[in-house]
């Protein structure tokens, strides 16, 4: 399996980290090479690594000149309690009483000039995506809904669909890697500190989405394309019950039907097997004879050993 995708997602990652963000250009693209050659070592690849730098290098080119977006948070997990088709009030629960719990990492969530988020996804291609399949990506829809779950004070607006192309040789814009480059948008504001979750919306960026109307806004800059797709709040709010439709079939218990067999003799079972078999109710054999089995305690968790999520404003958890 070739390990250049996977060393080029780390180096995105190093790219795009918001605590290096304003940093001068040329130490921040040092610290995405070594992220590149410290994966493809890992990886006994490296070899690789010219070909992972003369990509980066031509990304940062061409990224420069449509960046319209901050990043917040990077290679972040988030999860969500499932709701329950059949009552959506209250969360999916397992035959045992566990809650459904759908978690999923975000590549990057981003927040624009007029301070609206977006859930960005890093896609390493040969070609490019079919629209029609990044408008469909149903894992990036959810990772929408999963963070609005994980930080309820928060609207995503949309997904960004960050394609890097690696087929073929990498060609920097002509014009140099500042051309357009006014729309890149600063870490950390004026007022001071950095961007923080959830941010205060500004009332300058408030009037910046007005009259826009687009859905679906893509441009192409060299082996760099960018896909914008504002999501409904019906289609986020969907997701999580079409999780909690496939989370039932993969959660129910399975029918069980008496099936008997030479190992029949020795199962401690086969008295309501009997009983269901001859069509009389096994209950209340069940209830004399067994007992189910207590669901497990956890341990309390050592000093420092476990946290909670700050952004759901939840207390900590009894033990």
């Amino acid at each position: 399996m070739d390990a250049l995708p996977a060393a080029l997602s780390d180096a995105l990652a190093v790219y795009y980290y918001p605590g290096t963000w304003d940093w001068p250009h040329e130490l921040k693209q040092s610290l995405v090479h070594k992220a590149a050659e410290r994966a493809l070592n890992d990886a006994r690849v490296p070899d690789r690594l010219p070909t992972a730098t003369a990509l980066l290098d031509t990304y940062d080119a061409w990224a420069r000149t449509v960046d319209d977006f901050a990043p917040v948070k990077i290679d972040h997990d988030v999860q969500g309690l499932v709701p329950d088709p059949r009552d959506p009030e209250r969360g999916l629960m397992t035959a045992d009483g566990s809650p459904v719990i759908y978690a999923c990492r975000i590549d990057l969530l981003a927040v624009d000039a007029a301070d609206e988020y977006w859930v960005v996804r890093h896609l390493i291609v040969e070609q490019w995506r079919d629209l029609d399949a990044l408008i469909r990506d149903e894992a990036a829809i959810a990772a929408c809904w999963a963070w609005e779950q994980e930080y309820l004070s928060m609207e995503i607006v949309g997904t960004i669909h960050n394609e890097l192309c690696i087929a073929g040789a990498p060609e920097p814009p002509a014009t140099g890697p500042t051309s357009g480059a006014s729309s890149r948008v600063r870490q950390n504001e004026p007022s001071g500190g950095g961007r923080a979750i959830p941010q205060h919306r500004r009332v300058s960026a408030r009037t910046a989405r007005t009259g826009e109307t687009n859905r679906v806004e893509q441009c192409t800059a060299g082996l760099l394309r960018r896909t914008h797709i504002r999501r409904s709040r019906a289609e986020i709010g969907a997701v999580g019950m079409l999780i909690g439709a496939e989370a039932i079939d993969m959660t129910s218990e399975p029918a069980i039907y008496p099936t008997f067999a030479p190992h029949c003799q020795t199962c401690e079972f086969s008295g309501p097997c009997r009983a269901q078999t001859e069509g009389t109710d096994p209950e209340p054999l069940l209830a004399r004879r067994f007992r189910r089995r207590p669901a497990d305690d956890p341990r309390k968790p050592r000093l420092g050993q476990s946290t909670w999520g700050f952004g759901r404003g939840a207390a900590p958890p009894t033990w």
